[in-house]
């Protein structure tokens, strides 16, 4: 995030009022700057929703492997047709079996809590970002807004000024020359 710009404390004055040129640039300044921290703001919410996505796409997976497994594990062979030999190598395998599919199970499980948490945390980063660069737009835009209501003030009693002032220069008498 950038770092916000500094507001000047005044603006230069001219004969009537601040130079315009100097504060309509900063007003530029200031909107570039919004707009920049916009789209800050939108890139943080499309990579909450990107890992939204790869966490649905994680958790399909795991369904599908979990079922894949089941599946293999539900055909074993008929231990009736087979000599003791083979019916304990067979029983040794199953039990590896069941052993390997406990361990891919726990390990999935736990790749779907770790991106769960990895998601959860990236999306709250992203909104609490979101909500910080709004915030900061909002105090930027009252300040401007201050800014300009102080400036519209002092135009007007600029302007009132020399309003009173050409009626006073009109009032007087031409002074005289001296001879």
């Amino acid at each position: 995030m950038t770092a916000p710009l500094p507001l000047p404390e005044s603006f230069a004055l001219t004969f009537r009022g601040y130079d315009r040129a100097q504060v309509d640039e900063r007003i530029d300044e200031l909107l570039a700057e919004l707009r920049l921290l916009t789209v800050d703001r939108d890139a943080a919410v499309a990579e909450a929703g990107h890992l939204a996505r790869q966490l649905e796409r994680a958790r399909a997976e795991h369904a599908e492997l979990s079922a894949r497994a089941d599946r293999l594990c539900r055909t074993p062979a008929d231990p009736a047709a087979v000599g003791d030999r083979v019916r304990h190598l067979l029983d040794l395998a199953h039990a590896e079996a069941d052993g390997i599919v406990t361990t891919a199970r726990e390990r999935a499980a736990a790749i779907v809590r770790d991106a769960e948490e990895a998601a959860e945390r990236r999306t709250a980063d992203a909104r609490a970002q979101a909500y910080r660069i709004v915030d900061d737009a909002r105090r930027r835009a009252g300040r401007l807004a201050a800014i300009e209501r102080r400036t519209a003030d002092r135009l007007r009693r600029i302007d009132a000024f020399l309003a009173d002032a050409e009626s006073l220069l009109d009032e007087q008498t031409p002074l005289r020359a001296v001879a």
